[in-house]
Formats: C-alpha cells, structure tokens, sequence
C-alpha cells in the first residue's frame, strides 16, 4: 500500500484537518505524489457535505520547502525535447491546482508551522486566511531567481496583489526569506502564533468563515493593483535595476525580466489568467540554456556535492588553535568568530595557521588563505585551506594538499563554517587560478585540471567555480561552458586542452545525455 502524504481529521463542527508528512523526508517537498495527493484532498473537501472548511499544516519542524529533486531534474530533462503546450501542461499543473484551492466554496487555512519556501509559501498564499508561527527563525520567501527561474504556482501574482507591487517585487527579484514579524508586516500573513497555539487558531479561523464563499476583495488587500505600472520593456527594465539588479545581469540572466514581466502583465487579470501569464514567462525559462545550467549546477548538483563531499560520519573538531591571523585574511577572522567552537590563541603557531583538534585525538594544522590571493600551495606539508568570500549562494572552502585524514578534518571545520568542502589534487589552488582570467583561458585551465586521474567529479568543479564566484552562475560552471560552446571554444584549445577534452569529453557528454 502506498504511503499516504497527507493525515487527514474531520472535526466535528466540519473542519478537516489535512497534516502533510512525506515519508522518508526531513522535509515536506512538492513531488508529482504530494500534488496527487492534493488533487485528492481537494475532490474530498468539495465532494463531501460533512466538510465545511480544512486546515493545511505539516507534521514536521517545517511546513513545505519548494520543489522534489527528481520533479525538477525531470522538467528540465524534458525541456530540452518537449513541446511548449506539453511543458505548459506537466509544469503549470501545481498552478492550477492553487487557483482551485482559492475558489473553493470551502475556506481554506495555512497553519504554517515552519519554513515554506518556494512551492511551500505558494501553497500558502493561495489560502483564504494564513496564520504562521512565532518563530523568528523561521524562513518565508520564494528563492526561484537564485536558480533561474521564478515562482511559477501563482507567487509573482499573489505576492503583489498581498504586499503591494515594490514589497512583492522586491522578494521575488532578491530571492531572500524574511521572517514571521515582517512578513505579517507585509500583509502576506494575518498574524503570527506561538506554534502551540497553531492549530487551534487556524480551526477557528476556518470555522469563522464556514458558509463564506471566496471574496478575493476580502483576501487581497491590493486586489485592483493601482500601483503597479503598465508593461513595456524599459519600465520592466527600470525596476529591476531600481531594486538592484546590475544591467549587465539583467542581459545575461533572464529570470530577472521574466519575473517582471510575469507581474505586469499578470497584473488586474483574474488570478487563473494571471496564472497562465506566470506559466508562460516560466516555461521561458525552462526552454533557455541559463535556467538548466543553474538549475543543474547550483541546486542539482550542489545538492549532491554537499552530501558527497560531507566530511566522515565520526570526524568532528572539538577545538581549534589559533595562530596570529593577518589583516589580509580578515575573511578568516570573521568566519571564525561565528563558529561555536572552544578557540585559543596559539603563539607556537605559525601566521595564518590553525591546528585543529578532532574527536579522535588528531591534531591538524591547516595554512589559511583567502581567494583573492595569488595561488597557494601547502608549505612543508602543511595542507591550504582556502576561503571564498559568502556570496549569494554559499561560500567555498578548498583544499590544497591534504592526505585523507587532513582533509577529513578541513571538511568538518568546512560544516561548521556553512561552507562547502571541496578537495583538489595538485600543487597549488585551482580556485585562486581560475579567478579572474578571460572565459575562454577559464575553460581550458578547467578542462586540464578536471582530466588529471583523482581530480573527482567534474560537476562538482562547476559546483565550487559557481559558488566561489569565480565564474558566473548563468554559465553553469566552467565545464557546462565548455560542453555547450565546445564547437567554438575546442579549436583555440592549446595543445595540453585539446588532449585534456579528450580524455574528459565522454565524461561530459555522459552527464549532458
């Protein structure tokens, strides 16, 4: 028997408690099961006379954050050979199902519990009323752009239409999460709960509107969208560099106009044509090569590399002795400060070092550097550690020169510094030389390092390139360029990268198929 999804409890005054909790998962995610299974939820509430309201709410720490793994790959797998109507089918599909949610005769309630990203916080929005929890820590948001893409179940129309045009386009072009405070603030949410108290509030609140048919007036408070310009390409342009986007990424990453365009032109429609607008700019994306590359590279791909290059289960650092860190690596300092580790001061180390101190007793020492530095290599044996600055999708800790045991013990300061681990083989670091060269000689140092024997996955190099900054997100990585203009780019290969692609491009072509 399959697992069911979501819980469900009728109360007797006629309130169906519907408690999502995916099996297996530390977090609830929009799958093609979960959207089969609110499909069935949705038949039950509208078929059934005892149910007069239902309450959304998860059994997890969280509520819903964003989209399955698989269904992404999935969409993006099928971008690349589907028609425009069968991709507006398969993706609108969740879309679609909130515009029904919404009209339903029947009051619908979020209890948001926890965390709602994405898909999550979309769901919630398409309910009559949204009550959230407390919780400061708690994040709200819709961070499509990060990857190339925007909210595309209703986020670029509801937003808005909830927190006003400069409020709601401001969270969908930054991508950022807020918290509960701001986002009732914002009008996004009724009002913030103790978690205790959740569900208790939202069954009355559900109840207070038994027999209420939908007012979209009453639900959205900005409902006529007075403040939101008509379309052209230089007003969709103006406001994304009003809200900080740079003009050069406004041309190379598409995400930005579309998400514009989506809310302008979406905007005073009835939400199911306003949704049809959203559908179509998504599936604009989802046919552009820059959306795959991101999707692939820094959600995909990211995932994985954060998993597979996880220090070992039982290797934890229990202290950390600190050498004299100089103001060049400053990066350095300010890292370490917010790590809640035991640190000391150590004189008998020498600059820029530290030696950490593992649960089974090993004592490392590790070089410090930073990225904006030329390249370094271990001194003496010493492995490198080399810093990233934080960007907007993460930090990067490399690792020059470790053994196995070494680099096990970099790889667990690497979690503790929220950054992602990544091992090179060779005398000097890759990152540092990769940065700020031209495109094409980026391409060609990448392909040589990544057909060297033990260099590792070469997803994960695009992986690290990205996150670092190094090369620019639209591009997926070093090596997705290379594979994508290999006709252009391989005939100004020197001798070395012409060797190097061919030992590497079956191994492209096998993670491109």
């Amino acid at each position: 028997m399959e697992p069911t999804l979501i819980q469900t409890a009728l109360d007797a005054d006629g309130v169906l408690v519907a408690t999502i909790d995916m099996p297996g998962r530390s977090m609830n995610v929009f799958s093609t099961e979960l959207m089969d299974a609110l499909d069935a939820l949705m038949d039950r509430a509208e078929s059934d006379d005892a149910v007069r309201s239902v309450v959304v709410t998860s059994a997890k720490p969280t509520f819903l954050a964003g989209a399955d793994l698989v269904m992404v790959r999935g969409f993006t797998e099928r971008a690349r050979r589907g028609t425009h109507d069968e991709m507006f089918a398969l993706c609108g599909r969740l879309g679609r199902q909130f515009v029904r949610l919404e009209a339903s005769a029947k009051p619908w309630v979020a209890a948001v519990n926890g965390i709602a990203l994405g898909g999550g916080l979309e769901l919630a929005l398409a309910c009559r009323v949204r009550l959230v929890t407390d919780d400061p820590r708690t994040q709200l948001g819709v961070p499509e752009v990060r990857w190339g893409l925007l909210p595309g179940a209703g986020g670029t129309q509801r937003l808005p239409r909830l927190a006003g045009f400069e409020a709601g386009i401001d969270l969908l072009l930054s991508g950022r999460s807020i918290n509960p405070a701001d986002a009732v603030r914002l009008g996004i949410f009724a009002r913030q709960v103790p978690v205790a108290q959740l569900l208790d509030e939202a069954k009355a609140a559900a109840r207070a509107m038994h027999g209420q048919t939908c007012d979209a007036q009453a639900k959205f408070s900005r409902l006529a969208q007075a403040d939101v310009p008509a379309w052209s390409e230089d007003t969709a342009r103006g406001i994304a560099l009003r809200h900080g986007v740079a003009e050069a990424d406004f041309a190379l990453y598409p995400a930005y106009s579309a998400i514009v365009d989506s809310v302008l032109k979406g905007a005073r429609l009835p939400l199911a044509e306003a949704t049809d607008v959203e559908m179509t700019q998504f599936l604009r994306l989802m046919f552009n090569p820059v959306a795959g590359n991101m999707v692939r590279t820094l959600f995909l791909e990211r995932l994985r590399a954060e998993r597979e290059l996880a220090a070992p289960e039982g290797v934890r650092i229990e202290r950390i002795g600190v050498g004299a860190i100089g103001a060049s690596r400053r990066a350095w300092t300010d890292a370490l400060a917010k790590v809640k580790l035991p640190q000391a001061p150590d004189s008998t180390l020498p600059p820029d070092t530290l030696e950490l101190v593992d649960t089974q007793g090993r004592h490392t020492q590790v070089a410090l550097r930073v990225l904006d530095e030329p390249a370094s290599a271990g001194d003496d044996g010493v492995p490198v550690a080399v810093l990233s600055p934080a960007g907007p999708y993460g930090r990067v800790l490399e690792i020059v020169g470790a053994d196995d045991a070494a680099a096990a013990a970099i790889a667990s300061l690497a979690a503790r510094l929220w950054s992602l681990p990544w091992r090179t083989r060779g005398h000097g670091s890759v990152l540092q030389g990769l940065r700020g060269t031209l495109a094409a000689a980026q391409v060609q140092a990448a392909v040589r390092y990544a057909a060297r024997p033990n260099a590792g996955d070469p997803a994960f190099l695009d992986v690290a390139a990205c996150l670092a900054g190094v090369t620019p997100a639209w591009t997926g990585g070093p090596l997705t360029q290379a594979w994508a203009e290999r006709d252009t780019l391989v005939p100004t290969f020197d001798a070395d990268a012409r060797a190097a692609w061919a030992t590497l491009q079956p191994v492209l072509a096998r993670a491109a198929a």
